[in-house]
């Protein structure tokens, strides 16, 4: 099981209510990847889901290849200095020591191997014909989205199925993208709701759920770097699950999600599924009418 019912790690909602928000702030180069207990668990789960699933979780466009190679090396770096003792450099690769778990160094997929050394997605985002397109991607925990229809695609039609984005948001982007700094990575953070606990929530959405399902709560810890060769943005997501139950162990984290759903806009409530969870929803906050 991969939620933890343990108090929850993250709660965005608590100082990010809003859905629709940039939210960056500076993120000091060491923290970029966090030490991850659950790593073992992660690749297994990236093992299993490339197996499923192969090009649907794992793309690398032809003109990506320089900047997959360059993502390996510098994570590599990372990993060994910023965490000494939790990853070693031995004769036959990197080791998770921890675990004793022997990751895979070599090969012609630098961007799938990499990712199995971390339990975040990676992505690489590159400069084509003047605006910045996903051009490679190792995705085994997506939140609804499918890779099959966003590999090579700018950010606009990536993001173009949220509800005020290109109005509001994309403008904002588009600049970020542009002076973002290697020596400078940012952190943001996303959070939604879901039925059941699946790492990888893709695939067709329910009209809605019964009263008696599970929900979960689904945090995201989103970071981007860019690399300081190739020019590419790395954006990396870890994904957090935890019972709904979890939050109400924390003062004010469920009245807090419960006034955020209630003051999302409708367009951007049914893009998150708040309507198609509401009578879920309800044993959690038995008031909830929405």
């Amino acid at each position: 099981m991969f939620p933890d019912s343990s108090l929850p790690r993250y709660l965005p909602h608590l100082r990010q209510p809003q859905i629709l928000a940039m939210g960056l702030r500076p993120l000091d180069d060491d923290l970029w990847i966090e030490t991850d207990e659950l790593l073992p668990r992660f690749y297994a789960h990236k093992l299993r889901q490339r197996q499923l699933l192969g090009e649907r979780c794992y793309q690398a466009l032809p003109h990506a290849a320089d900047a997959a190679g360059e993502l390996a090396g510098t994570l590599r770096t990372h990993l060994l200095y910023e965490q000494p003792g939790v990853f070693e450099d031995t004769a036959s690769g990197l080791l998770f020591t921890p675990h004793q778990l022997a990751l895979p160094v070599t090969g012609a997929e630098p961007l799938w191997n990499c990712s199995l050394w971390v339990a975040d997605d990676l992505l690489l985002l590159q400069e084509v014909e003047g605006c910045y397109r996903l051009t490679a991607a190792s995705l085994c925990s997506p939140g609804d989205w499918r890779l099959e229809d966003k590999i090579g695609q700018p950010l606009g039609a990536i993001h173009q199925p949220v509800p005020g984005f290109e109005r509001t948001l994309l403008p904002g982007v588009e600049r970020f993208f542009r002076h973002l700094r290697s020596e400078h990575p940012v952190l943001r953070w996303n959070w939604s709701l879901q039925a059941g606990d699946a790492l990888n929530a893709r695939g067709p959405r329910s009209q809605h759920v019964a009263a008696e399902t599970p929900l979960f709560y689904r945090c995201e810890r989103q970071c981007l770097k860019r690399l300081p060769v190739t020019g590419a943005v790395v954006f990396s997501i870890r994904i957090y699950l935890h019972p709904l139950e979890a939050l109400q162990r924390v003062a004010g984290a469920m009245p807090a999600l419960f006034e955020a759903i209630a003051t999302t806009p409708p367009a951007l409530a049914s893009y998150k599924g708040f309507d198609r969870l509401a009578l879920a929803l309800r044993k959690y906050a038995p008031e909830y009418t929405r």
